[in-house]
């Protein structure tokens, strides 16, 4: 991704790259005779939809609201993309900080067919206190129609500037984002996009604007393994570098790592919300006291806070109605919890701080850029003994000691006046860690009964929890019987789940295995975890983001049928990657009518850049063939 940082003004203007005057846009409701022409995508023979055009103008009224013009318009070019005429445009509502109004659409159709949207089916829906959907369906839609609509969003201030997104799911024909910037104010702007997509930036220093266009991009789509679709996104990030203040001073705003960490560990809504006193809880006072150890006691806490405060599904960097709020009701966002449990920390004479977090999924901080909109979280953070505790209350079924899964391989940033630092979050000691004994029995009539026994520790235990916990039977289905074909589930139970001992899961099952002339096809690639290979496109346009190292330990033991045989049995065999990062080794043995199999995989890398996916994709094949190689078992007669 090439990326430029540039500050703006509303007097002076950085000349980037690609200088070249913004070409004109079609009116509203005006079709070109090649848009209708259009029968498919130029550069993606296989997309359902294009965007014609997706143009937006920010500008300010004379109260300095930011008020800002969308549109957007769709060819629909084959039944998959028809529901892109259902339309939802996410707004922030709490205390009235956004209002979307003006809203029209229509559908073209052949023949100068015109259909135009119902305003009174349109409506809003609230998805939590901060953020509602305004939605609506444009009418008529098929194969071949264009779709277009627009809106106007009023936000109180330009602090509701939002990144500009050139790319889509779907390709882009073009996308233009037109800026005026608020008087007294400079805002700095990164321009995160591929070094082949060409971008025009084109200040305006007259008018006190920017203009930023891109044009043919390709849609962005799910890959396995992925970080934040954002993350590779071809887009423009803003953020607020300074002002001039009613005194006519120049005030800057979040220059460095540095100057955010100092601002907010005062901010009144981060910093100094962990200085107002709570009331402790007489029975957490003596729990903690009764502990030897300091994390004993700081596990203690986090238990404490987890198991007692309800999280209310909005992740927060600050406090949005003050800490005693949300500790008298006893739930609240993301960052009022974890300011509660750092206040709580600090009663005891903890050590501890705020940390900013990105999650993997909301975006990756790019060290080199301090823009605070980056992260989406706070969080606690202590060092003992040397080694570093990320404690979020949130995340209910991760055990204490390990990194939350969704803050691997990001960056964060201490929030302290003498402590401040950016640091990399990532998984040193702890691994996905598997150990599996699977016993099974053949019959002559090929009815495969077996019992396996998953030991799981660590991040492998936060996984087959949270997944056992948030639905049991959905995980039955996916994850045992749906991932090995043939195999149905009779039994299942385990044990420790609530405990920081191992997870012990035992799955008493069975497989009607199909004789074919006196053989059977004996699949022993069961309960690994490695039953499909994830990476089968030809090209990856994002980084592999495994998360955590993994080691899985497979034992089996099958007692075969009398009078069988398995002349030939697929070869020990170990495979490996050229700086052995990954490996994978199997070993057959058949003692009697005993055969037993051992498998081991081993994973240290946990972060793999897309150039390097030819390497991983090749292994992943040769090694899901390799397991999936049966074994022959000739029955007796």
């Amino acid at each position: 991704m090439k990326k430029f940082l540039f500050l703006l003004t509303s007097a002076l203007f950085f000349i980037t790259s690609n200088l070249n005057a913004q070409s004109p846009t079609p009116e509203y409701g005006i079709i070109s005779d090649e848009e209708k022409k259009l029968k498919e995508c130029p550069f993606d023979k296989e997309a359902e939809a294009v965007i014609l055009l997706d143009e937006g103008d920010s500008n300010y009224d004379d109260q300095y609201h930011l008020i800002t013009k969308r549109r957007i318009r769709i060819k629909i070019l084959n039944q998959r993309g028809i529901e892109r005429a259902n339309i939802t445009i996410p707004f922030y509502s709490k205390d009235q900080f956004e209002f979307i109004t003006n809203i029209e659409g229509f559908t073209y159709t052949e023949n100068e067919n015109f259909s135009y949207l119902n305003k009174k089916s349109v409506y809003t829906e609230k998805k939590n206190d901060r953020v509602s959907y305004i939605k609506f369906a444009l009418p008529n839609v098929k194969t071949g129609s264009i779709i277009e609509y627009r809106y106007q969003s009023q936000m109180k201030h330009y602090g509701g500037l939002s990144d500009w997104q050139f790319q889509s799911d779907i390709p882009t024909l073009r996308s233009s984002y037109l800026l005026q910037i608020i008087p007294g104010a400079e805002f700095s702007y990164l321009v995160n996009k591929k070094n082949n997509y060409p971008i025009v930036i084109k200040p305006l220093p007259g008018d006190g604007q920017i203009y930023f266009e891109m044009n043919n991009i390709p849609g962005l789509l799910f890959e396995p393994y992925m970080d934040a679709v954002k993350d590779y996104m071809q887009r423009v990030e803003f953020q607020l570098a300074g002002y001039t203040s009613e005194f006519g001073s120049k005030q800057k705003v979040y220059q460095t790592w540095k100057n955010i960490s100092y601002e907010l560990a005062t901010d009144r809504d981060l910093g100094n919300a962990i200085k107002k006193s709570l009331s402790i809880p007489i029975d957490l006072k003596l729990s903690v006291e009764s502990k030897m150890t300091l994390l004993e006691k700081i596990k203690t806490i986090y238990d404490y806070v987890k198991n007692n405060f309800q999280w209310n599904d909005i992740n927060s960097k600050f406090v949005s109605d003050g800490l005693k709020k949300a500790w008298d009701a006893r739930s609240g966002t993301s960052g009022e919890i974890n300011l509660i449990l750092i206040n709580l920390l600090q009663s005891f004479n903890i050590e501890s701080y705020p940390l900013l977090v990105a999650e993997r999924d909301f975006g990756r901080v790019d060290p080199d850029f301090p823009l605070i909109d980056r992260f989406n979280k706070t969080v606690a953070y202590l060092e003992v003994d040397g080694k570093k505790y990320i404690l979020d209350a949130t995340q209910t079924f991760c055990p204490f000691g390990l990194i939350p899964y969704p803050l691997l391989n990001t960056y964060a940033l201490i929030i302290s006046k003498k402590n401040d630092k950016l640091i990399k979050l990532a998984s040193t000691d702890e691994v996905y860690k598997n150990n599996v004994l699977v016993q099974m029995d053949l019959a002559a009539n090929g009815k495969l009964n077996g019992e396996a026994t998953i030991r799981s520790d660590s991040y492998a235990k936060e996984f087959y929890t949270s997944k056992i916990k948030n639905n049991e039977k959905k995980y039955i289905t996916e994850y045992i019987e749906e991932s090995h074909e043939g195999l149905k589930a009779i039994e299942f139970s385990y044990s420790n789940i609530d405990t920081s001992s191992t997870l012990i899961q035992s799955i008493k099952f069975t497989n009607q295995l199909n004789e074919n002339g006196g053989f059977l096809l004996l699949p022993y690639n069961i309960f690994t975890g490695l039953s499909k290979n994830p990476f089968k496109s030809n090209e990856r346009f994002t980084n592999i983001n495994f998360g955590y190292p993994y080691l899985v330990s497979v034992v089996e033991l099958i007692k075969l049928p009398d009078g069988c045989k398995t002349d030939d049995l697929p070869a020990d065999k170990i495979l490996k990657t050229p700086d052995n990062d990954i490996s994978i080794s199997r070993q057959m043995m058949r003692t009697e009518n005993v055969l037993q199999i051992k498998l081991n995989f081993q994973q240290k890398l946990t972060l793999v850049s897309y150039d390097d996916y030819p390497t991983i994709k090749e292994f992943y094949k040769r090694m899901i063939e390799m397991l999936n190689e049966p074994v022959v078992v000739k029955l007796g007669k």
